[in-house]
């Protein structure tokens, strides 16, 4: 997991200093250190967050290929779970290695199987890779799209980048906002993600999930979508406890490969049956596996982190310490501060880098507890609720519907944006998030269900509550209950946040916003946030507001650069 940053010049050479605050601008999602390679027109650019193989062999930009060894050079973000595999099989067609990194691996099989080495990953990943041969830059993204790329397709040069925000870095890139995407995103906060290529930047867009772009030195570019889950829809048992069965295998595959690393491990807990199904089955994998299922496992893997939030209905710390008492783990508390929590907003809304409908600054302080206590990697329960159906409102629908209703939940709509939080917010700290539920296996297996497996007897989830029996504690396989990162936005509009909001709706962005009548919405908003007014009824509304508050906050952090009027 690391940030990268290129830049292909179409008419001239790359400009090492631009290059490397291109770079250094992602060296939060890189602590660990920094490689560039420039070749007339063509700049990779890595900040290393260093996960498998700690040495300098492991660094990127890497090369590979050729007769110097010198041909394919990558940049790269993500993991590839199955790289083991890949890498014995590469062996026996000959190829060597001179590391022990996936990202090796990842451009063996690129000189190998061309484009389609992208069907033999199991994992997570945006990178470019550079053929310096054919002269051409491949670009691609994982299948579901949890690790990001942007770029900017601009008449002289390619440019592009894990966030947003690496673009503000550059010289003589037109700093705007996209006005043409607004209207749709303030009436889609959170499901704009993946139903469009258009980023909050103008002229920067992002790679789509499951495609990659392919981009010459002549400036021609090319972009292909390379995956379809209900393409690779496998057999299904007939029998449901067959597909109980095999979904159990699938998913304990799925945490075994996820387990690689060279650092230490450990797992976000919420008390919620994703969370703890990954926790219950880490436990279960490393006490009864020996040490060849276990290849490059660390030792420490035990440690779980909690959210909890004391006296409010939201805090699920029993739920969780039944789990870490059930599998003898260590728990790490980050106990919520209201205080805490209003500090670092700003801090989230930077690492957010988009208009996002809630307040993502719980999860940024989870994720800093990681880091506090250097663990690097965390295996979470994130997609199950949007692969099975996780969703109270899912009990509603017709059965009829639930399948295709869930695919765009998990396509287009919720999961996008909801991988794009979890990105941002544990990126920065420099930890990486693995997720179990996202394996390609697990995805086309559960595509591949009957609603019924899905939603039946009154319960969510079924087949995942079925194949957990005996592994996950009862308590935690009846809960229906759903509990999420509910922040107090009435109690924080009615004073926390008082302050904020007035300097915002202040803000001449607000004030001459084409989209909304500035100074009677901020005299409303105001006058109910002085008289403390706000009641549960405004949740909705403090949502919307909060919305439009970001796509001024947005102008204000990467386009004006004006930190100081918001601290």
């Amino acid at each position: 997991m690391c940030g990268i940053a290129g830049i292909l010049h179409f008419r001239g050479s790359v400009d090492r200093e631009e290059l490397d605050k291109f770079t250094d601008s992602l060296a939060h999602r890189g602590p660990d250190g920094r490689g560039t390679f420039i070749d007339k027109g063509i700049g990779l650019g890595h900040r290393r967050l260093a996960i498998l193989d700690l040495s300098e062999a492991g660094k990127c930009p890497m090369s590979y290929g050729g007769t110097d060894g010198k041909r394919f050079w990558i940049t790269y973000n993500g993991e590839i779970y199955n790289f083991l595999e890949l890498r014995n099989e590469l062996k026996s067609l000959g190829y060597n290695f001179r590391t022990e990194t996936d990202t090796e691996v990842i451009l063996a099989s690129y000189e190998q199987w061309g484009k389609d080495c992208l069907f033999r990953f199991n994992g997570m990943w945006a990178f470019g890779i550079w053929d310096s041969l054919e002269r051409k830059l491949f670009i691609a993204r994982d299948r579901f799209g949890i690790k990001p790329l942007y770029y900017s397709a601009m008449p002289d040069r390619f440019i592009f980048a894990s966030e947003l925000k690496a673009f503000t870095s550059l010289k003589k890139f037109p700093l705007s906002l996209n006005t043409d995407i607004i209207p749709f995103i303030i009436q889609n906060p959170a499901t704009y993600e993946g139903t469009t290529d258009q980023t909050l930047m103008k002229g920067v867009r992002r790679l789509l999930a499951g495609r990659y772009l392919t981009v010459h030195e002549n400036g021609s570019l090319q972009i292909t979508k390379w995956w379809e889950t209900s393409s690779h829809i496998p057999l299904i048992p007939n029998i449901y406890e067959e597909q109980v069965e095999q979904f159990r295998e699938i998913f304990f595959d799925a945490v075994r490969i996820r387990m690689r690393s060279d650092v230490a491990i450990g797992t976000c807990l919420s008390g919620g049956i994703d969370s703890s199904s990954v926790a219950c089955a880490m436990s279960k994998i490393y006490r009864s596996s020996n040490n060849t299922d276990l290849e490059r496992c660390p030792i420490n893997w035990q440690q779980t982190f909690i959210a909890t939030f004391p006296g409010t209905r939201i805090d699920e710390k029993d739920y969780a310490d039944e789990v870490v008492k059930y599998i003898n783990a260590k728990p790490n508390y980050w106990i919520f501060d209201e205080n805490d929590a209003l500090n670092h907003l700003i801090d989230s809304v930077w690492a957010m880098e988009d208009v996002y409908g809630g307040i993502a600054v719980p999860t940024w302080c989870l994720y800093r507890e990681l880091r506090c206590n250097n663990v690097v990697v965390s295996l979470d329960g994130h997609g199950g609720d949007e692969l099975l159906g996780g969703y109270t409102w899912y009990l509603d629908w017709p059965m009829n519907q639930v399948n295709q209703n869930l695919y765009n939940d998990f396509h287009y709509t919720l999961l996008p944006a909801i991988l794009r939080n979890f990105d941002r917010c544990s990126m920065a700290h420099g930890i990486e998030v693995r997720m179990p539920f996202m394996d390609w296996r697990i995805v086309t297996f559960s595509f591949g269900l009957q609603p019924d497996a899905k939603i039946g007897g009154g319960f969510t989830k079924r087949i995942l509550r079925d194949s957990m029996y005996n592994i996950v504690p009862d308590k935690i396989l009846k809960r229906v209950n759903k509990i999420g990162f509910n922040l107090p936005m009435i109690e924080w509009f009615n004073g926390g946040m008082k302050t904020l909001i007035e300097k915002v709706t202040s803000h001449k962005l607000w004030l001459e916003s084409p989209f909304w009548d500035g100074r009677a919405l901020r005299d409303q908003i105001l006058a109910k946030t002085n008289a403390q007014k706000w009641t549960y009824n405004d949740w909705g509304t403090t949502l919307h507001v909060w919305t439009l508050m970001n796509v001024v906050l947005w102008q204000m952090l990467f386009v004006e650069k004006d930190i100081k009027t918001i601290q």
